[in-house]
């Protein structure tokens, strides 16, 4: 990108004068403009630019009738009389003027436009003493005009042509959103005929200009072409990771495409798909206390959803669940276990625990309408499960507290199962600390167990199990029991055959 001087005027001619009048006239706008009571939009905010365009050697004679434009664009200008032109009033920003005049070289100069603050500049035109033709428009535009299901980091490419061998040809490139309301200039004076593009959004419509000058005939516009990138990805795996001790989440297909959902200096984690598969729930704390927060699949759109916080005995344990239909979602606060609809009204207290315990995780079927909630008391390893049903009335206690740590629970599809995870050493101790714990798949109706972990190698931990979409496998999270390993996702079938590492280093898995 070529870069140039920027000078101010310094001697108090007109332009000077004519400088202190738009400052007057500017404060005698702001003075009648009516107060603004809302102040959750940031006003775009402007200053101003004055210049001369005066003839290149010692005389420094002003002149008329250039041509004056700018990148980003405002208005276009003509010099007056005296070689002045002025922008009273320009948005904030960096901008590349050009003036043109005919029988004169192309000037170009950089200035930098701040809040309430004038800049001047001086351009020095010089006579073209050569006839010059004016280079082609640009062509060959690659990816072709109209090309879809692009990558979202790609090559822009063009050919343009000046029968002015001598010329050396620069480019300026524009991309603009969708609906070309917003523009961006990727480049200014570019002299390569391609430039890099990165980070796109997927599923957006792209329109991109490239202007074609070879510094001394008039700049020329070429078209605006278009291209699309692919469409988000189906992604049926949702997980968080660790990053320098915030948890942020992930989406993956399991066959190598993993693509970060959320970031920042705070943690998001336990990540749930909506029933429709379009939005996704999860936990942040990125304000002062955990809320529930909801995205759309491709982590667009991040809102938070309450302001009755998510509480319990261990932010990390909790897990709340969404209704069978996707329009509420149930989450606990401390004792207390509430509905809330998706638009974040109809906030609800479904239940209230017994004295001395917190509600932790829950999940809720539409078999029935039943919801089974795990309990927890001033110990981690003091923990039950019950079943209510969707109005909160108390059905059966369907797993006991007994030594060692609880985990779940999870409905099955039919609504006959529930996944729950125990820790059969029994061990106790005051870290919470797990040595050996398991999968158990329990007939709600017979209460018959199967341990899935069989297979488990010594010395993990088996935690976290959710029921594949169709049912038929368990996506889980195992883990060293010193309490300090990475954490990996792994899935089984439900008879707790064929295990298999899916994500390493991963954990809070979700699968729908």
């Amino acid at each position: 990108m070529m870069k140039h001087d920027t000078k101010k005027l310094m001697k108090t001619t007109p332009v000077h004068r004519w400088s202190v009048v738009a400052c007057v006239w500017v404060i005698l706008l702001l003075l009648t403009l009516p107060s603004c009571q809302e102040d959750t939009i940031q006003p775009d905010v402007f200053g101003a630019l004055f210049g001369e365009v005066v003839l290149a050697g010692n005389n420094a004679e002003g002149i008329t009738d250039a041509r004056v434009t700018t990148n980003p664009p405002t208005n276009t200008l003509f010099s007056d009389e005296f070689g002045r032109f002025g922008y009273e009033s320009i948005k904030e920003g960096t901008y590349t003027v050009r003036v043109e005049k005919d029988g004169f070289i192309t000037q170009l100069e950089s200035v930098t436009i701040n809040e309430d603050k004038t800049t001047n500049i001086v351009i020095k035109l010089s006579p073209d003493t050569l006839q010059n033709t004016s280079p082609s428009a640009p062509f060959n535009p690659m990816p072709m005009d109209g090309t879809t299901d692009l990558d979202l980091s790609l090559t822009l490419s063009w050919e343009a042509t000046d029968i002015d061998t001598a010329d050396q040809l620069t480019y300026d490139v524009i991309l603009f959103n969708s609906d070309m309301s917003q523009s961006q200039v990727l480049a200014s004076g570019l002299t390569d005929n391609f430039i890099n593009l990165n980070d796109l959004a997927f599923g957006n419509t792209y329109y991109w200009q490239v202007i074609v000058s070879d510094g001394r005939a008039e700049a020329v516009n070429g078209a605006v072409w278009q291209f699309s990138t692919m469409p988000f990805p189906d992604l049926r795996y949702l997980y968080t990771r660790n990053l320098n001790g915030n948890y942020q989440i992930y989406a993956s297909d399991g066959n190598g495409t993993e693509i970060q959902l959320t970031e920042g200096s705070n943690s998001n984690w336990r990540p749930l798909m909506s029933p429709n598969r379009e939005k996704i729930a999860y936990i942040s704390n990125a304000g002062i206390e955990p809320q529930l927060y909801l995205m759309n699949r491709d982590g667009s759109d991040q809102k938070q959803l309450t302001t009755l916080p998510i509480s319990g005995f261990n932010n990390l344990e909790l897990d709340f669940c969404w209704s069978p239909d996707g329009t509420e979602l149930l989450y606990m606060n401390n004792s207390r276990l509430f509905r809330i609809r998706t638009d974040g009204t109809g906030l609800k207290q479904l239940a209230t625990a017994p004295s001395g315990f917190n509600f932790t995780e829950c999940d809720w079927t539409e078999q029935n309408d039943h919801i089974l909630v795990r309990l927890t008391g001033t110990s981690i390893y003091q923990s039950f499960i019950v079943l209510y049903n969707s109005d909160g009335l108390f059905l059966q206690q369907v797993e006991n507290d007994a030594p060692g740590a609880l985990g779940g629970p999870v409905f099955s599809i039919d609504g006959q199962y529930m996944l729950f995870t125990r820790d059969v050493s029994e061990f106790e101790n005051t870290e919470g600390r797990q040595l050996d714990s398991r999968i158990f798949l329990k007939n709600l109706n017979t209460f018959q167990l199967l341990d899935l972990s069989l297979t488990k190698p010594n010395g993990t931990n088996d935690l976290d199990a959710r029921f594949s979409p169709d049912g038929a496998r368990v996506i889980f999270v195992n883990t060293n029991n010193d309490g300090i390993s990475s954490r990996d996702v792994y899935s089984m079938r439900v008879d707790g055959e064929d295990r298999t590492l899916l994500f390493e280093g991963a954990e809070m898995p979700e699968w729908r």
